[in-house]
C-alpha cells in the first residue's frame, strides 16, 4: 500500500467517525430528527424537544458547520431546515439498519465495546513511583 493511499484512507476514516459522531449526540441526533418533518427556529426546537436553548444553539452550530443543517432568517427568526442531501443520506441508512437490526442488536463485538472500563485509585500507595514523587514534590 503507498502512503498516498494510506493517507487517503485514514482521511475517509476520519470523515466517516466525525460524520457519525455528529448524528450519534442524542441532541443532534434530535434536532435532525425534528428538522426532517420541517423548518423550525431555535425556540420552536427548543419547546418541541424540551431543550434550552443554549443547548439547541450550540448543537445547531456543529449541525451548520457539518452541513447537516441550512439557515435563512426569516424576519427575526432564524429558521433551520435539513440540507436536502440529508434526507436520502438517512433515508439509506434507515433501510440498512431495518434490514440489519438483529444483527447489530446481537453483535458482542458491538456490546464488549461499549461496556465502560473504570480503574479507581483509592489511595496515594496505588499510584505508580513516578507520580507518587511528582505529588510530594507539589506539596512543597
Amino acid at each position: 500500500m503507498s502512503i498516498t493511499s494510506y493517507l487517503r484512507g485514514l482521511l475517509e476514516f476520519t470523515l466517516y467517525r466525525e460524520f457519525f459522531r455528529a448524528l450519534a449526540n442524542e441532541t443532534r441526533f434530535a434536532i435532525v430528527q425534528l428538522l426532517r418533518t420541517g423548518p423550525h427556529h431555535v425556540g420552536q426546537i427548543g419547546e418541541k424537544l424540551g431543550f434550552q436553548q443554549s443547548r439547541v444553539s450550540h448543537n445547531l452550530a456543529c449541525l451548520l458547520n457539518c452541513g447537516f443543517v441550512l439557515s435563512e432568517w426569516q424576519g427575526k427568526n432564524k429558521v433551520y431546515r435539513l440540507n436536502p442531501d440529508m434526507h436520502e443520506i438517512l433515508t439509506g441508512i434507515e433501510e440498512h439498519l431495518a434490514q440489519y437490526a438483529p444483527a447489530l442488536d446481537s453483535c458482542g463485538v458491538l456490546k464488549a465495546e461499549s461496556k465502560p472500563i473504570v480503574i479507581v485509585r483509592t489511595t496515594p500507595s496505588q499510584l505508580p513511583r513516578s507520580q507518587r514523587r511528582i505529588s510530594k514534590s507539589n506539596k512543597r
